[in-house]
């Protein structure tokens, strides 16, 4: 018992030491026994492990001190130490990338999802991997896990999907599915939640303790970071903003726009909003057209939009009354549409809520489900080193 103490101390020293590392850019063995209240001797025999073992380099000298003495060499963390491969299965595409430890993205590569749901999605994702790996010269030996993220509920443990409508997965065993391909880790999140973990380790959301990023698109999900950590629930469905209801006279007889669609996205997800403003107009309209129609005055879609940003803006003053965030980003295929979402919305939010909140548009990319899952790869993995 004495020695898996004793180990379990080594660890999580070990694992304090780098992350210090990492955070300072640059430092010093010293400045490291310093911040951690470590002895130096500790300090000295955990870097020379973190050195033999390629995460930490060494990088020249910094300034002597006042009284001089030897100069201190400086320490870098390493991160080409190792990569990560991150994945985000979407409705309608699939990403894969390669990225170092600091969420560097070294390739990424895109196919359709539908075009490969039924036959061979995961071995196009396999695929996609083996070609980034031989552009990039490395094996597996190199690449520390991967992360995947989800368009549905997901059971983190078991990495089992509960219910994924947009890919017609009920009790789909992703995680399984993927270590049949893969020698390294794997973990598996909803798709929103590693759009938070993403947001929150590179986006704008980087130097917060409490934010919401909340997807809008052909659905609505969000993910939440509380006291800097993503907030699941007891049943993993915590952020499921879609099924929140914003009405209570029109919870009783509205009809879902989709299986497995909550109240909230029905009123206000993409592809409801489409489907009420065709119908108004008779022809098909795409949630894209439905905005552009908003902006030039359409009093059908004056309404129809404006209904359906009520009940977003509802949901997010809500949200802003229960957990007091920081921070909200707004994030998916109807955030292109931000200049018409955000006045409303703040509006509402200003209204209902007790504490204002800055509400703001993502200034991720498209390879931000990439990143995300990374992000996700790199809190759970238990090895020495997370994020």
């Amino acid at each position: 018992m004495q020695n898996m103490n004793e180990e379990s101390n080594r660890n999580r020293n070990a694992r304090q030491v780098l992350q210090c590392v990492q955070m300072a850019g640059s430092t010093t063995r010293t400045e490291i026994a310093r911040r951690l209240s470590l002895s130096k001797p500790t300090v000295s025999t955990i870097i020379a492990e973190l050195i033999e073992e390629g995460w930490i380099v060494e990088t020249g000298s910094g300034e002597a001190s006042a009284s001089g003495g030897r100069k201190p060499v400086n320490l870098r963390f390493n991160p080409k130490k190792a990569y990560c491969i991150g994945v985000d299965i979407g409705g309608t595409k699939v990403a894969v990338g390669v990225t170092d430890l600091k969420g560097e993205l070294e390739s990424y590569r895109t196919f359709p999802t539908q075009e490969h749901l039924e036959r061979d999605l995961f071995g196009t994702i396999r695929e996609k991997v083996e070609e980034m790996k031989k552009e990039l010269s490395i094996g597996d030996g190199q690449i520390l896990g991967l992360g995947a993220g989800v368009p549905g509920v997901t059971n983190v443990q078991t990495g089992v999907v509960e219910e994924a409508p947009a890919l017609r997965w009920k009790n789909f065993p992703v995680r399984m599915k993927l270590e049949e391909l893969f020698p390294f880790p794997v973990y598996v999140d909803n798709d929103v939640n590693i759009g938070a973990l993403g947001e929150h380790w590179k986006g704008l959301g980087r130097d917060k303790r409490n934010l919401i990023f909340i997807a809008v698109g052909t659905g609505i999900g969000s993910g939440i970071i509380l006291n800097g950590q993503l907030f699941r629930g007891s049943h993993y469905s915590a952020g499921e903003i879609g099924y929140m209801v914003t009405d209570r006279t029109l919870s009783k007889k509205y009809e879902a726009s989709f299986e497995g669609y909550g109240f909230l996205e029905s009123m206000a997800g993409g592809t409801s909003v489409g489907i009420s403003l065709s119908r108004r107009l008779g022809r098909p309209v795409s949630a894209r057209e439905a905005f552009e129609l908003y902006r030039s005055g359409d009093p059908a879609a004056v309404e129809e939009l404006g209904t359906a940003l009520q009940h977003l803006g509802i949901a997010i003053a809500n949200y802003v009354s229960i957990l007091d965030p920081e921070l909200i980003i707004l994030g998916g295929g109807l955030a292109q549409s931000f200049d018409v979402i955000h006045p409303v919305v703040s509006d509402i939010v200003k209204q209902h809520a007790p504490k204002e909140c800055e509400i703001v548009k993502t200034a991720s990319g498209s390879e931000a489900g990439v990143i995300g899952a990374v992000a996700l790869l790199l809190k759970e993995h238990e090895g020495i080193y997370n994020i």
